[in-house]
């Protein structure tokens, strides 16, 4: 069968991650593309011979590397990987040498093997570029994977058909427009966020990065340096500062006017939102170190801290400043500021996005794991209403008069809807996954942050 798939992985070093791989591959390209040994090695056959045919015809191998990939023993005590009949070793020389290819999945904190490492004839696995998965953050890390094979080895598979809409709207009423201005990164653009006046357009990028660019011309005003890849950005409700979240478990408060990094805020891991609350005296910051935090913005204090059981990937202040929405643990919390006490557990897996509509009544979620974007009144905690897009959902913002909302998936669309009707009103494409939606203060125009290294500015049409 063409476009086939192989996990490659040591059973006492990463099976976890292996297995959960094997679920996530199986269900887009289906159980007979993907090669797994636990489930597709029939008892009694030559292993090593079946996998090394096995990987012939395959066209991608997942080097699963853990952290006991390199250091595993057998029971002479010698290295495995020094072993040439290790099954390890035979498969990923065997990808090697028929020029499949090969693509290192690093398990957490474990980093690539240097060639000194490796025996001579997996040398040039060092030269594959990979990407590192963790477990408290797997929906997000292996999105880009899924992509990247899908465009490998199977870009004319169907696409699953999702399910749940609200209401579908006729096609022939939706809005297809073409973006109004391309602003250009030389990679992924992780955000979008518009200035208070609507003047400006801030971008986070992983080319180490906050751009800052003029939106009726689309010229770039100002680039805001980072040691590492930039997820979020937000201005301040008087548009005098910009806060960034960056890869380096840090968030950042940077004058608008100059340029100049004005405070430092340290997480113990990587910061993904940032937001403001609507008086501007405080910056909630939401990380993978399980916990979002509250900061003084005038003197750069902490001044809470919220926890949670898994990464935190979305936040949000409702209008009024007394509440915040975050994305974690399967769910959308609800916080008092003032207390800082749980008010309500709004369950929607995978949630990587949190918005509230601006008169503060409904709460919208997106969700890596079931493909949507859910309607939640917050007064009462009861769901209202689902949104589907065909591949995850990673972006939602309420347009500033609450009658649309737009959504940003993988499926390399943004998405328009009738908030009210459920109803798809517009569908704005990018050449691959978008990420982050935001609208403008006057709500004539969507930008859009997508992986195809663009961030896309859209006019709304009513």
């Amino acid at each position: 069968m063409p476009g086939r798939i192989f996990i490659s992985y040591r059973r006492q070093d990463a099976s976890d991650c292996a297995g959960r791989l094997y679920d996530r591959l199986a269900e887009r390209f289906g159980q007979a593309r993907v090669f797994m040994d636990v489930d597709t090695i029939e008892l009694g056959v030559d292993f090593a011979e079946v996998v090394t045919q096995a990987v012939g015809t395959c066209e991608v191998l997942l080097a699963v590397i853990g952290p006991h990939w390199l250091s595993a023993t057998g029971r002479d005590g010698r290295r495995r990987l020094d072993d040439p009949d290790d099954l390890v070793r035979l498969e990923v020389q065997a990808a090697l040498d028929r020029n499949v290819r090969v693509i290192p999945v690093l398990v957490g904190d474990t980093e690539m093997p240097q060639r000194g490492e490796l025996p001579e004839s997996l040398g040039g696995l060092v030269l594959r570029n990979g990407l590192t998965v963790r477990h408290r953050n797997f929906g997000h890390d292996v999105a880009p994977l899924v992509e990247a094979i899908e465009r490998m080895v199977a870009p004319d598979l169907p696409v699953v058909e999702p399910g749940g809409l609200l209401e579908d709207g006729p096609d022939a009423d939706l809005d297809v427009p073409d973006p109004k201005r391309v602003l250009w990164h030389p990679a992924v653009v992780w955000a979008v966020a518009f200035s208070p006046d609507g003047r400006l357009l801030a971008t986070a990028s992983d080319d180490s990065t906050a751009r800052l660019w003029e939106v009726a011309s689309g010229q770039e005003r100002a680039r805001l340096a980072h040691d590492e890849r930039v997820y979020g950005v937000a201005f301040s409700p008087d548009g005098r500062l910009l806060a960034t979240g960056s890869y380096n478990g840090a968030a950042r408060l940077w004058e608008v006017a100059s340029g100049e990094e004005r405070a430092r805020l340290a997480h113990d891991d990587e910061v993904h939102e940032v937001a403001f609350s609507p008086d501007g005296r405080l910056l909630a910051t939401a990380s993978v170190d399980t916990t979002v935090r509250l900061w003084e913005v005038a003197s750069g204090q902490e001044h809470a801290r919220l926890a949670h059981k898994g990464g935190v990937y979305g936040v949000s202040f409702s209008p009024d400043g007394g509440s915040l929405a975050t994305a974690s643990d399967g769910a959308a919390q609800l916080w008092e500021v003032a207390s800082r006490k749980q008010r309500a557990r709004l369950a929607h897996d995978g949630v990587t996005a949190v918005a509230f509509s601006p008169d503060g009544r409904l709460l919208a979620t997106a969700s890596v794991d079931d493909s949507t974007a859910r309607l939640w009144e917050v007064a009462s905690g009861q769901e209202r209403g689902r949104l589907a897009h065909d591949r995850e959902v990673y972006g939602v913002v309420f347009s500033p008069d609450g009658r649309l909302l737009a959504t940003a998936s993988w499926d390399s669309t943004a998405r328009l809807w009738n908030v009210t009707s459920g109803q798809e009103r517009g569908r704005l494409a990018h050449d691959s996954g978008v990420h982050g939606v935001a609208f403008s203060p006057d709500g004539r125009l969507l930008a859009t942050a997508s992986w195809d290294s663009t961030a896309r500015l859209w006019e709304v049409l009513r």
